[in-house]
C-alpha cells in the first residue's frame, strides 16, 4: 500500500489533467473517468479493506454543527469574492467554454448542477479526506499531500477561465481550504463534515453558475 500513498494520486491526478486540458471530451467523459480514477480503481485494485471514514455514527455532532457553520460562512466567502472579482470574470467567455467545450447548457446545468452538489462532491471528499488521508494516516506528509492534489486537481477545472493572478488565489484557497476539511474531519475520524463544508462551497459556485445562465 505504501508505494501507491503517493504514485498513485500524482497518476490519477495527471490523467484527469491530461482529459480534461489536451482531450477535451465532453463532461459526461470527465464524470465517467473521474469516477474510475477516484472510486472504481481503489476499491477495486487497492485492496482497501474498511473504510472506517464512512462510519456515520462515528462523526460527532459537534463536528456536524460546525461543518454548518463552517460551510455556510464560506459559501457566503465564495459569493463575496466573485461580486468583487466580478470586473475580472469574463462570464459571456466562461459560459461559451461551458457550452462548446464541456458541454454544459443552460439546459442541462440543472442535472449537472445536481450531481456536483452530490455526487462530485462526496466523490472528492472519498477519495482526498478519505482514501489519501488512510494512505497517509502513519506519514509526516498526511496534511500535506491530500490538500496538495486537492488543489492541483482543480487547475485543470480553473485553467481555461482565469488569469493566473485569480487562478493562484484559488488554488491556494483550495490547498488552505483542504486543510481546514481534514481539521473538521480529525475529532470523527470520518468524511461527513467535510462533505457537508464541501456541499455548501459547491452551492455558492453553483448559484454562480446560475446567475451566468439564467441571469
Amino acid at each position: 500500500m505504501k508505494n501507491w500513498t503517493i504514485l498513485y494520486p500524482l497518476i490519477s491526478v495527471t490523467l484527469l489533467l491530461w482529459i480534461e486540458q489536451v482531450l477535451e471530451v465532453a463532461y459526461l467523459w470527465k464524470t465517467a473517468a473521474k469516477v474510475f480514477l477516484f472510486l472504481a480503481i481503489p476499491l477495486l485494485f487497492l485492496k482497501v479493506e474498511k473504510f472506517d471514514f464512512l462510519h456515520l455514527k462515528k462523526t460527532q455532532k459537534k463536528s456536524i454543527f460546525i461543518a454548518v457553520v463552517v460551510g455556510f460562512a464560506v459559501m457566503i466567502t465564495i459569493l463575496v469574492a466573485f461580486i468583487s472579482l466580478r470586473s475580472l470574470i469574463d462570464l459571456p467567455s466562461l459560459q461559451m467554454d461551458l457550452e462548446s467545450r464541456v458541454g454544459v447548457t443552460a439546459l442541462v446545468f440543472p442535472m449537472v448542477a445536481i450531481y456536483i452538489l452530490i455526487g462530485n462532491s462526496f466523490l472528492e471528499e472519498f477519495y482526498f479526506r478519505g482514501l489519501l488521508v488512510d494512505f497517509l494516516k502513519d506519514s509526516k506528509l498526511k496534511w500535506f499531500l491530500p490538500s496538495f492534489f486537492f488543489a492541483i486537481y482543480h487547475i485543470a477545472i480553473f485553467l481555461p477561465w482565469f488569469e493566473w493572478p485569480i487562478l493562484s488565489v484559488a488554488v491556494v484557497g483550495l490547498f488552505v481550504g483542504g486543510l481546514l476539511f481534514q481539521w473538521i474531519n480529525e475529532a470523527s475520524g470520518t468524511i461527513y463534515p467535510s462533505w457537508i463544508i464541501h456541499l455548501f462551497a459547491d452551492l455558492g459556485v453553483l448559484l454562480i453558475g446560475g446567475y451566468m445562465f439564467y441571469g
